[in-house]
C-alpha cells in the first residue's frame, strides 16, 4: 500500500488545496487526524461559539474525506504527546501539517513536537501555507509575493485517500464535551460547501455595492467568509482565484468591489506575517512606550463598554450586536473600529482587554487580525511616520456618516426605536437608556495629549528596533486573571519557537530598514478635511484621523 503519513489537520479543515493532503494521498496511505488540545479549548481568548463553528467544520471535512475513501481521525490531548503515540501505533514515516503562526501556544507546542520527535527518530515536514516565509522582507516585496503565490494552481483534490479501516477515532464531541455551552449565538454553515456559495452569493449579490457600503453597519455587503478562512474551511488562494475568474460585465463598480476583497484578504494574510516576525505581538503593543508607561482601567466603564451602556448608541448597537452575533457577518468593519476606538482612545482602557471580549465573542475571531487591529485603532502601531491618529466621533457625526437612516442602531436598540435619526447620536434624556457615561471632547484631548507625548519619543526613527517591545518573559496569555484557561504550558521551560520570530538584538540595518516598512504607510493619506454637507460628515474630528489601510475584514 505504499508509505503511510501522518497528517495533521489544524485551521486548514479542507481537502481542497491541501499540500500536505495532497503530498501524502500520493505517497500511499494517509492518516487524517485532528486533535482536540484543551490549551487552545480553554484559552482565555476562545469563544464558544467559535467552537461550535469548529465542530461543524469538523463534520463537514469528515464528509469530504468521506466522498474520497476516507475518513477524519479524531483525538484529546496534548498533541505532543497524541502524535508521537499514532506515529509508532500505526508504523507512519512520519507527519506532514502546515505551520501555524496565529498562537504564541501554538509555537511553543510545534517547538516541543520537533524535540520529542527528534528524540523518538521521527519526522516530521512542515509546510509553509502560501505566501508565509520565515525570511524578512520589506513589505512591499511581500506584497508582490503574495499575488504570485495566489497565481498558483491550486493543489488537486486526491482522487483517494486510503485510511487503515482499523484504526479506531474518537467520535465527535459535543460543545458540553469540550467544556463549552452554547451563548446562543446563531452559527452559520460550516463547510467548504457553504463558503463556496458564500462567495458565489457575494458575487451575484453584493459585488454592485460592496465598496461602497464598507462604512454602513446597516448594509451587511460583507462576504461571510471569514470564519471559513479562519479555519481554512476554504483556502485564501481558493477565494482570489474565484473573485479574479468571474465577470465584472463591465461595471466599475464590481471591479473596485472585487479588488476591494482581493485587498482585504491579502490584509489578512499580512497581519499573520507580522505575527509570524513578532509574536510579541499577541501580549504586547509593537512600541515599548505604550505599555511601558501604563494604562488605566476603569471596570465600571469596561462593564458598561462590553454590554453596550456607555450612553452613545451607535457604540452600545456594535457591542449588542457582537455579543448577540459573533459579528462575522452583521458587524462589520466602520462598526468594530469606531467600537473600537471608544474603549482605547476614549475611556483610555489598554486594547488589550478590548482584544480579549472581542475574541471572547467573535465567530471569525482570528488573533493576528484582531489584535492588530485592535492596537492601530488604539493609535499605538501605524504611528512611526504618522503624527494623527483616528479618533471616532461616537456621537451624531458618526450616525450621520455610517448609519444615516438609523437602521443599525435601531434594530440593536429598540428602546430608541422612536428617537429621530438626527438626535440618535446623543438621544434625549429618557429611563430606559443610559446618559453619555463619559465627556466625548475632554477624553479626545486628554488621549492626543498622551499621544503626541509618547510617539515623540519615536515618531521619524529610521531604525525601530530600540523601540519594539520584545518578546516577554512570561508568555502566559492576556486575560488569564480574568477568565481561567489551560495555561500551565507557560510555567514550563520554554522552547525557541517554532517557527521561530526574528532575533531582534541580532538584525542588521539593513534588515532593520526592511522590518521598518512593515509599520509604515505606503500611500499619503492626508487627514480629512471637513465636509459641509451633514449627511457626508466624516465621523472622525480633524485634523486627528489615521490611515485605515487595515481596517477590514470581509
Amino acid at each position: 500500500m505504499g508509505n503511510t503519513t501522518v497528517v495533521w489537520f489544524r485551521r486548514d479543515l479542507r481537502v481542497t488545496d491541501h499540500a500536505p493532503l495532497a503530498r501524502a494521498a500520493r505517497r500511499g496511505v494517509v492518516i487524517p487526524v485532528f486533535i482536540f488540545d484543551r490549551a487552545l479549548l480553554h484559552h482565555p481568548e476562545t469563544g464558544s461559539a467559535r467552537v461550535a463553528f469548529l465542530l461543524m467544520a469538523l463534520a463537514a471535512l469528515d464528509r469530504d474525506l468521506h466522498r474520497l475513501g476516507g475518513r477524519l481521525i479524531l483525538r484529546s490531548g496534548d498533541p505532543v504527546e497524541v502524535l508521537p503515540q499514532l506515529v509508532a501505533a500505526t508504523q507512519a514515516e512520519g507527519i506532514y501539517a502546515y505551520t501555524d503562526c496565529e498562537r504564541i501556544y501554538g509555537r511553543v507546542r510545534d517547538a516541543r513536537l520537533n524535540q520529542t520527535l527528534a528524540q523518538r527518530g521521527m519526522k516530521i515536514r512542515w509546510f509553509e501555507p502560501p505566501a508565509s516565509l520565515d525570511e524578512l522582507i520589506p513589505y512591499p516585496r511581500y506584497r508582490e509575493l503574495w499575488y504570485r503565490a495566489m497565481a498558483q494552481p491550486l493543489e488537486p483534490v486526491p482522487p483517494r485517500v486510503t485510511v487503515p479501516p482499523d484504526l479506531a477515532s474518537d467520535p465527535l464531541p459535543n460543545l458540553a464535551a469540550l467544556g463549552h455551552q452554547s451563548d446562543g449565538k446563531p452559527i452559520p454553515p460550516a463547510s467548504t460547501r457553504a463558503a463556496r456559495r458564500l462567495l458565489q452569493e457575494f458575487l451575484t449579490d453584493k459585488a454592485d455595492r460592496y465598496y461602497w457600503q464598507l462604512s454602513y453597519p446597516g448594509a451587511e455587503a460583507t462576504s461571510g467568509l471569514s470564519p471559513h478562512i479562519k479555519f481554512g474551511v476554504i483556502s485564501v488562494r481558493e477565494c482570489v482565484q474565484t473573485v479574479l475568474q468571474a465577470t465584472d460585465g463591465g461595471d466599475s463598480r464590481r471591479r473596485r468591489s472585487h479588488q476591494q476583497l482581493i485587498a482585504r484578504l491579502r490584509w489578512g494574510c499580512g497581519f499573520t506575517q507580522r505575527f509570524r516576525y513578532l509574536p510579541q505581538l499577541e501580549l504586547r503593543s509593537l512600541y515599548r512606550v505604550f505599555d511601558d508607561e501604563g494604562w488605566e482601567f476603569d471596570p465600571e466603564l469596561y462593564r458598561a463598554w462590553q454590554t453596550g451602556q456607555t450612553g452613545f448608541p451607535i457604540v452600545d448597537a456594535a457591542a449588542r450586536c457582537l455579543q448577540a452575533t459573533g459579528g462575522y457577518l452583521a458587524l462589520n468593519f466602520r462598526s468594530r473600529a469606531i467600537y473600537a476606538s471608544f474603549l482605547s482612545n476614549l475611556a483610555g482602557i489598554d486594547w488589550r482587554y478590548g482584544a480579549l471580549h472581542f475574541m471572547r465573542h467573535l465567530i471569525d475571531g482570528d488573533c493576528p487580525i484582531d489584535h492588530y487591529q485592535w492596537a492601530m485603532q488604539s493609535g499605538v502601531t501605524h504611528c512611526v511616520d504618522k503624527t494623527w491618529t483616528r479618533i471616532y466621533n461616537p456621537g451624531q457625526v458618526a450616525v450621520d456618516r455610517c448609519d444615516p437612516e438609523g437602521v443599525f442602531i435601531k434594530r440593536w436598540l429598540p428602546e430608541l426605536a422612536d428617537v429621530p435619526t438626527d438626535q440618535l447620536g446623543q438621544p434625549p434624556p429618557r429611563s430606559n437608556y443610559p446618559a453619555p457615561i463619559l465627556d466625548y471632547k475632554a477624553a479626545r484631548q486628554r488621549r492626543v495629549q498622551q499621544l503626541e507625548a509618547q510617539r515623540g519619543q519615536l515618531l521619524k526613527a529610521t531604525n525601530l528596533v530600540p523601540y519594539l517591545a520584545p518578546l516577554p518573559p512570561d508568555l502566559t496569555p492576556f486575560g488569564t486573571d480574568l477568565y481561567g484557561g489551560e495555561v500551565s504550558w507557560a510555567a514550563a521551560p520554554l522552547p525557541q519557537l517554532f517557527p521561530p520570530p526574528l532575533p531582534l538584538a541580532e538584525l542588521n540595518a539593513s534588515e532593520a530598514k526592511a522590518l521598518r516598512t512593515w509599520f509604515v504607510a505606503h500611500v499619503n493619506i492626508l487627514p480629512a478635511k471637513p465636509r459641509r454637507s451633514k449627511a457626508k460628515a466624516p465621523n472622525v474630528d480633524p485634523p486627528l484621523q489615521q490611515l485605515s489601510l487595515l481596517t477590514d475584514w470581509p
